[in-house]
């Protein structure tokens, strides 16, 4: 089938017929957004499952008979676009290689995408790959008209009355801080400003300063509390080392640590090369013992200083590299170092932890197994013992000043007292790399002096943004505790930038606000961004927003000065408080620690008591395994996949695969089956259509039991969705209703109850699955000649007068005895038996089995009283060992059944015997057999050569297969 067509077909139906532009209504509404685009490339399949999923939850919606906006718009803020057009101006031949040989950029074009906003442009609305193109090419039920940019000019004068606010309330501050820095750009970078290194944060190094002769060498650590327990000091004997004069002394450090310690505010003099000298003994902070330089190559000179002491009982590499040493005298000999200097090294311990010896590094490292320093589990093992003593360690008796301190105070008052004696200092890194701004050049750490903050770090916003956080439903509920750790240590974060595209900052226009910073509170923006396209950008003062968004002021005063039609004021104020609060709120979990944390912080300062109902948060999507990175090209674009597939398929799949939440890999073989699926759906489909009209006839078995399974999936759809479970929503409303139809068109006998059947399942199949294939139900909608469009149908209810638990019963229960047939014939390896014979249990054994049942549903069974209970009510003249050995059996069976089923036995009858005689014919043709025969196992007559009968019991028939 020509998926294509029907793409076409419908989108350009529903453009026309404006399905899916809404404004403020008396009806009850629905307002999801999820995050819009960086448009710094195409639109690939990643990005389909992230817009997918609003866009099923909004047709959901919609035909749940609510009033649904869904709007769209682009981000064009920050430095990644601009870094992307300078790699273009620079002709960086594997960037440019990506854009004309993988993305279709005619090479005479190259120079019109050194203009950023060109470029943006071209990746929002007007290439084949972009964003706008590949979410009407999947059917997306948007609002277009409310579509904007974040450099538009009104959507500038927005965020500076936003800015207005926030400067007002003391809450943009002038500060000193450590922020990742690119010196390309000449800007603080945040994660959106990243090629590589997203989500890695800064950490705080203390400098602790050995003393050798006049020099200082200032070695980096985390556990300054640790200094108690050096044994010597590790510097890399492959690295070079330099003298460099900071702060008025002469400290040796790494090469490559000069440019770091200028970045971070040190006064760098002269630098020159120096020679160490291994063995030479350096005097300890604090302890003012002396402990000698070792030769030691895990040392990274990149990694702050270069330089690092060692406490190897209780840092794993530390204790590998002073045995490896200890080992190797051959390696000392080479440095100079005496061995008898290193033999008498021996672990100090300093910190007790509960679970761990006298040295929990030595512990670990035995554990694990570990021989030498090139082990990658070193990692794994410096984490266990870092992480066990910072929560629950201790510092030992013997250690001055601090014995008997937790080990997180220890931390804190050791350095404190180590800054204030100038025996330390600090030093901020990564805490890892790559680091790597999208414009390619390799980011660092800066501390800033000169920058603009916002000051998450203000106790009182945090407490309102915990209020408005505490009020909010999260999805998933996990997402709770990240959001409020996130919270808790938010602290200043940089919000303006030198160069990029956005808004200027309105208190100081030589700043431009930064993407994370302009992306919080938009939501509100989209609620009027329709009627701001009539209105001068010009006439857009504060006073407006004060008054659409806070209700402060008149019409008719700011009509006047603004010269703003008053009706038109009027209309945005009306649509802001229909739309507003926000519903719910979608983006990747990956944003978690900024902004979707952001929007909540802004929204509790500026809207209060309007804050955003939800959160869905997303997992990440790979390809075949592989992460996606559009700047390198290896993706998947949702033109091309839909191309290949069609819309439908895609949307499927990507639902299908995972929920919202969960990781998202997209296969293509997965996909292809996918299509395959969808295909024999629509032939189904048409097989249905062509049915003739049945009028209503009498309903046997099969129907009543696929009315019943009709309408639990009705619920479990409608449940999911609610749930924003799309993958369960599609479990039901596809996979499964298709297979109960098969099962169904099997069991189905008489001609005119089957075509009604169908045809009734028909119309509530395709109203299930038009918020996932709209185009294809759309069809089928109209070739049923149902009337309208489908994507605002009503949805399915559920009608509980169709449930039918004893149907259901009935139907598992064939289901079991073909497969209990189908396992014998395996066994016994006959392909086309002459007869299969069933033997329904005796009356007693029921008698018995349901007394049994009722023991079970009770709880604990005392077994001697039941077989007392059994003896007494039925009477029987058997042996009590064989009722004991028919009753463990019974009990067995019942405690494994679901509890469902168990709860359903117990209150419908069950006629075995009947049921199975009705269904002779079915499972004659269904295991291909010449004759079905059925008998009561009592039945005197029955043919049973082998004496089967005995074998049945309550909803296992015997069976003897000839």
């Amino acid at each position: 089938m020509n998926f294509q067509e029907l793409d076409a077909k419908w989108q350009q139906a529903w453009h026309e017929a404006k399905l899916f532009e809404v404004d403020s209504d008396k009806k009850p509404k629905f307002y999801l957004t999820v995050a819009y685009p960086y448009v710094s490339g195409p639109m690939h399949v990643g990005h389909g499952r992230t817009y997918t999923v609003p866009d099923v939850i909004a047709r959901y919606k919609r035909m749940r008979g609510l009033n649904v906006l869904f709007p769209m718009a682009y981000h064009f803020t920050g430095t990644p676009i601009v870094g992307a057009a300078k790699r273009v101006t620079r002709r960086e031949p594997d960037f440019v290689r990506v854009l004309t040989e993988r993305y279709g950029v005619a090479e005479p074009e190259l120079p019109k995408f050194e203009d950023p906003h060109y470029f943006a442009t071209h990746f929002a609305r007007e290439s084949e790959l972009s964003y706008r193109k590949g979410m009407e090419w999947l059917g997306y039920s948007i609002d277009w008209r409310r579509e904007f940019t974040t450099v538009d000019p009104s959507y500038s004068k927005f965020i500076a009355w936003q800015y207005h606010k926030l400067y007002d309330a003391g809450l943009i501050v002038k500060g000193k801080h450590p922020v990742k820095w690119c010196p390309g750009c000449g800007n603080p970078v945040t994660d959106h400003d990243l090629l590589e290194g997203e989500g890695v944060g800064i950490v705080e190094f203390t400098l602790l300063k050995y003393k050798i002769d006049d020099y200082v060498i200032p070695a980096a650590t985390l556990r300054p509390e640790t200094v108690f327990g050096v044994t010597n000091l590790w510097l890399n004997p492959d690295v070079k080392y330099v003298s460099a004069q900071v702060n008025g002394e002469r400290w040796i450090v790494s090469e490559q640590a000069v440019k770091k310690l200028r970045d971070q505010g040190y006064q760098v003099g002269e630098v020159s090369s120096i020679r160490i000298n291994f063995g030479r003994e350096v005097e300890v902070p604090l302890t003012h013992k002396r402990v000698p330089i070792l030769p030691a190559k895990f040392v990274d000179p990149d990694n702050a200083t270069g330089v690092v002491g060692s406490v190897p009982s209780h840092a794993p590499y530390d204790h590998v590299a002073l045995l490896e040493l200890q080992q190797h005298p051959d390696t000392l000999k080479a440095h100079g170092v005496k061995s008898s200097d290193v033999e008498g090294l021996k672990p100090i311990s300093l910190i007790e932890v509960e679970g761990f010896g006298e040295s929990p590094a030595i512990d670990v490292v035995n554990r694990i197994g570990i021989k030498d320093q090139t082990d990658s589990r070193l990692e794994e093992a410096t984490a266990e013992v870092y992480r066990n003593e910072f929560a629950k360690g201790r510092m030992r008796s013997w250690v001055p000043k601090y014995a008997g301190m937790l080990v997180s105070r220890a931390k804190t008052a050791v350095c404190d007292d180590m800054l204030a004696n100038n025996e330390a200092a600090t030093m901020y890194e990564f805490s890892a790399k790559p680091v790597v701004c999208r414009c390619g050049t390799p980011v660092t750490v800066k501390v800033v002096e000169d920058q603009w903050f916002l000051n998450y770090a203000d106790e009182g916003w945090k407490e309102k943004a915990r209020a408005c956080l505490a009020r909010m439903d999260l999805v998933p509920p996990e997402t709770r505790a990240q959001f409020e750790h996130t919270i808790g240590w938010l602290h200043e974060w940089p919000c303006t930038r030198s160069i990029g595209m956005g808004t200027p900052a309105p208190w100081d226009p030589k700043w431009i606000i930064e993407s994370l910073s302009d992306s919080t509170i938009y939501m509100a923006y989209y609620t009027i961004a329709h009627i701001l396209k009539t209105i001068d950008p010009a006439k857009l003062t504060d006073e407006v927003f004060d008054y659409v968004f806070h209700g402060k002021g008149s019409a008719d005063s700011i009509s006047r000065s603004t010269g703003i039609d008053r009706q038109a004021l009027e209309r945005m104020r009306r649509e802001f408080e229909y739309w507003y609060p926000l519903d719910y709120r979608m983006s990747a979990n990956e944003l978690i620690p900024n902004h979707l944390t952001f929007h909540i912080f802004h929204h509790a300062l500026l809207f209060p008591k309007l804050c955003p109902r939800g959160i869905i948060s997303f997992g990440m999507a790979v390809l075949e395994g592989e992460k996606m990175s559009s700047s390198k090209g290896n993706i998947i674009a949702i033109n091309e996949a839909v191309r290949e597939y069609g819309a439908d398929t895609v949307r499927l799949y990507l639902m299908s695969v995972s929920e919202p939440w969960q990781d998202l890999d997209w296969r293509t073989s997965e996909v292809e089956a996918m299509r395959r699926n969808l295909e024999r759906f629509y032939s189904l489909a048409e097989e249905i259509l062509v049915l003739p009209e049945t009028g209503s006839p009498s309903f046997a078995q099969p129907e009543l039991w696929m009315l019943s399974q009709l309408q639990r999936h009705v619920q479990a759809v409608t449940e999911a969705l609610e749930a924003f479970e799309t993958r369960k929503a599609v479990q039901h409303a596809f996979f499964f209703i298709m297979q109960n139809l098969r099962w169904y068109m099997k069991r189905a006998q008489q001609p005119e109850a089957r075509a009604h059947m169908l045809k009734r399942v028909f119309n509530v199949w395709l109203r299930l699955l038009a918020p996932f294939t709209p185009h294809i139900c759309e069809e089928l909608w109209e070739r049923a000649k149902s009337g309208g469009f489908i994507s605002v149908a009503p949805w399915p209810k559920v009608e509980e007068g169709l449930i039918d638990e004893g149907a259901e019963l009935v139907e598992s229960y064939l289901g079991r005895v073909l497969e209990d047939i189908g396992k014998i014939l395996r066994v016994v390896k006959v392909e086309k038996p002459k007869r299969v014979c069933l033997y329904v249990a005796q009356d007693w054994k029921w008698r018995a089995y349901r007394i049994a049942m009722t023991r079970v549903q009770d709880g604990r069974v005392d077994f001697g009283k039941l077989l007392r209970t059994v003896e007494k009510e039925l009477g029987l003249r058997l042996h009590t060992a064989d009722l004991a050995k028919y009753l463990q059996q019974a009990v067995q069976e019942l405690r494994g059944m679901p509890e469902q089923d168990l709860k359903t036995l117990a209150r419908v009858e069950v006629d075995e015997l009947q049921v199975l005689l009705d269904a002779t014919n079915f499972l004659r043709e269904q295991l291909g057999v010449q004759e079905v025969r059925v008998f009561k196992a009592e039945d005197a007559t029955r043919y049973d050569p082998q004496d089967r009968a005995k074998l049945a019991t309550p909803m296992r028939p015997a069976i003897f297969v000839e």
